[in-house]
């Protein structure tokens, strides 16, 4: 069952809004309430950090569709538009050729979303200090401050990930007067130790598991944490705490991976046994408009379906690149795993046509195995060769509850689907490629096989995959996408970059070969059908004639990668004068 919070209205301003409006800022607000008294109860607190949990639902903080583009994983627009030619829009071709700088809208609007949560978990933070001895003994002022500081660790965090080579402005209090706002960035090395010592208060004072599920604990912190030394390849303590999240080492965090594949990235799979962190959407409580970022509706899946289910699949599309179409459509299955053996709807057993992650993650036109949008499957209900969309990512949309995305709410701009940010399958594959680099390949593999595991997935052999080389091969260009794609914040991009090989991925696949041939399968009359042009197979056609060979792919991105940061945006340039890019 999917679990709501309800938020208690708060009135906050953006620092972007502050920035400019000086004469403001010299007037004492008659509407503010001060915080010796707005905190007398850890109710009041409460429901201010509830409003924390708000600014998480602004949707330029996550953004995967823009993500994607910019990562080897998404395509923007039409591959087939008039005369042949691609149809993407101009702003989706500027991330998707990485001609981003501080002008691009969403550098700007993420830039504010995150400093939006520090500036919400810094007014909580400063309340529970001004508490009574009285309430600051208690567990829940303990679990409140927890939740804040975790919430403030992650935004550093994320912005320290993505902005600037990590030299961002650290916010540890927030601004009273106009002269606050002006503060310069801080190195790199400074930004990591704020955000961890933010991380590991949440990490050690909050329980293992908090009710409710909605809530982060100390597997969320402990597994942020891990992260943030990955990220810098100290391999040894990253591998402490994830081999905490899995095993229970510190404390009973109760996550398992998810063994019902039906139900992940669905509505009843919310919160189930391996999620970490999600953000938390709902139709239960009045939109302001399509367009306002801090209501509890989602745009993904609008730009993630199909044209045939309500999405908007022309110049706004969020799509597999081709490699990851043809990288799902031939997962390798374990035969002899009874999940692999289905009967089809005209009765006849046989093997799944795609494995059970292909058809959790993604819509392919061979997945004849799994309803989509009402209709027996993903085949019968679109025709795939439309605009050469050769798939769809799933991970964003209501396919499993509605048969159009313009039914869900007052129109397919509002979606209720949650947003996954880390799963324990994530915490598994980084465990891996810890094990892997300090020296255990066999951890490696253990690790990695039972993900694939859970899938019905062929195991990795260790006689196949016998070397450091190959195994780390097989997570970066393999393992980590097909588990985790357009999944997290800027996983991949950021996992490209600190591995250091973003430009020769790119310049890879600008030169990979493949090709779109007819598929034919059997509708819902058991009569064979055909879908032309649409089943995405690697290489060159033998059949030129017949078959659509495919515009090689992320030229422009091999041509412009520079470092994979985001730059500073303009708004803090021209309002802050202590920065510049």
């Amino acid at each position: 069952m999917k679990k709501y919070l309800i938020l208690t209205t708060v009135c906050f301003v953006m620092f972007g809004t502050l920035l400019s409006c000086d004469d403001y800022l010299e007037e004492t607000n008659p509407n503010q309430i001060s915080s010796d008294i707005y905190w007398s109860t850890l109710d009041e607190s409460n429901a201010n950090l509830t409003s924390v949990y708000n600014g998480m639902l602004n949707e330029f903080l996550i953004n995967a569709r823009v993500e994607s583009w910019r990562s080897d994983e998404g395509y923007p627009g039409q591959r087939i538009g008039n005369a042949g030619i691609p149809n993407i829009e101009t702003g989706a071709l500027n991330w998707y050729s990485l001609r981003i700088d501080e002008n691009t809208l969403e550098v700007g609007k993420r830039w504010d979303a995150l400093y939006n949560v520090i500036f919400r978990a810094n007014q909580v933070i400063e309340g529970l200090n001004g508490m009574t001895d009285d309430l600051k003994n208690q567990e829940k002022w303990t679990e409140q401050m927890g939740q804040a500081r975790f919430f403030r660790g992650l935004a550093h965090f994320y912005l320290h990930s993505t902005y600037n080579q990590g030299r961002i402005i650290i916010r540890d209090k927030n601004p009273v007067a106009a002269s606050d706002f002006a503060k310069a960035v801080s190195e790199s090395e400074d930004v990591i130790e704020f955000f961890r010592a933010d991380l590991e208060y949440a990490y050690t004072n909050l329980p293992g598991q908090l009710e409710p599920k909605t809530r982060v604990d100390a597997g969320t912190a402990g597994t942020i944490l891990g992260m943030s030394y990955l990220y810098e390849n100290d391999f040894q303590t990253a591998k402490t705490y994830f081999n905490d999240i899995i095993y229970n080492v510190n404390k009973d965090y109760g996550y398992q991976l998810e063994q019902d594949a039906s139900i992940m990235f669905t509505q009843a799979g919310d919160y189930n046994s391996e999620s970490i962190f999600e953000i938390n959407y709902s139709l239960l409580i009045p939109q302001n408009s399509n367009w306002y970022e801090y209501d509890y509706i989602t745009r993904s899946a609008r730009y993630s379906a199909p044209g045939s289910a309500g999405g908007s699949s022309t110049l706004e599309a969020f799509t597999p690149a081709t490699w990851l179409v043809h990288a799902y459509s031939t997962d390798e299955l374990d035969e002899t795993d009874p999940r692999n053996t289905v009967t089809n709807h005209v009765g006849v057993q046989r093997l799944r046509k795609v494995s059970l992650r292909a058809s959790a993650m993604v819509a392919v036109v061979n997945d004849e195995d799994t309803p989509y949008y009402g209709a027996i499957s993903a085949p019968i209900l679109h025709n795939f060769n439309n605009l050469a969309l050769y798939g769809y990512f799933k991970k964003y949309t209501n396919h499993d509850i509605t048969n159009s995305e313009a039914a869900i709410g007052t129109s397919n701009w509002q979606s209720p689907k949650n947003v996954i940010i880390n799963r324990l399958s994530g915490v598994y594959l980084m465990m891996a490629e810890c094990l892997n680099e300090t020296g255990d390949a066999e951890g490696a593999l253990f690790h990695i096989n039972k993900v694939r595991d859970r899938w019905a997935l062929k195991d990795l052999s260790a006689t196949e995959y016998d070397s450091k080389e190959k195994i780390r091969e097989r997570l970066q260009f393999f393992e980590y996408p097909m588990e985790l794609s357009v999944e997290g914040f800027s996983t991949r991009n950021i996992d490209l970059r600190r591995w250091g090989i973003a430009k020769q991925r790119y310049t890879d696949l600008s030169t990979s070969e493949y090709y779109a041939t007819d598929y034919d399968f059997t509708d819902e009359e058991g009569n064979s059908a055909t879908r032309p042009d649409c089943l995405v197979r690697a290489g060159v056609s033998p059949n030129p004639s017949e078959d659509v060979q495919i515009t090689p792919e992320f030229s422009s991105a091999a041509q412009n990668y520079k470092d994979g940061y985001l730059p500073i945006p303009v708004s803090e340039v021209i309002n802050n004068p202590l920065v510049s890019n």
